[in-house]
Parts: C-alpha cells; sequence; structure tokens
C-alpha cells in the first residue's frame, strides 16, 4: 500500500494518481531487507569461522556454544533470505 506524499492519502496499487490532491504516485524503494540479509550472511559465515577455529585453539568458546551459534543463525539466514527473495 502507497501513500501519496502531498496530503498522505492512501493509494490503491493499480492507482497512478492519487484520488484527492491529483499528485503522481511514486512508489518507495527499499532496500533494508536485502541489506539486513548482508549483514546476516555475514555474522553467518563468522559463526562458522568461530566454530573451525574452535577445533584448534582454547581461547574461543567451546564447540558445542559455536555450533548452536551457527545453528541458530543458519535458521535467522534462511529467513532474512525468503524475506528479501
Amino acid at each position: 500500500m502507497t501513500r501519496c506524499l502531498s496530503c498522505n492519502g492512501i493509494l490503491r496499487a493499480q492507482e497512478t494518481n492519487c484520488f484527492v490532491c491529483g499528485a503522481a504516485a511514486v512508489e518507495l524503494k527499499h532496500n533494508t531487507g536485502k541489506r539486513l540479509a548482508g549483514i546476516v550472511t555475514a555474522v553467518f559465515i563468522a559463526s562458522l569461522l568461530l566454530t573451525a577455529a574452535s577445533f584448534f585453539s582454547d581461547r574461543t568458546p567451546p564447540f558445542s556454544a559455536c555450533l548452536a551459534a551457527s545453528v541458530v543463525m543458519l535458521f535467522v539466514k534462511r529467513s532474512a533470505d525468503q524475506f528479501t527473495g
């Protein structure tokens, strides 16, 4: 649902002009979903790297905690990808 930028009237999807004031309808572009999906993907990859590093180092969190965080991030990543796609 879009709104008129002049009078804030509600416009239907097929309307090209505002019924109240006659101004042309402008469809806003939303890039926040793609940006959020990119951030979630980066955090997921970082959690996988931390999980792999937990095998070899004692300075990282335990493997079970890293694995649990990676699984949670996998589900969040899938949801974010479905939201944008």
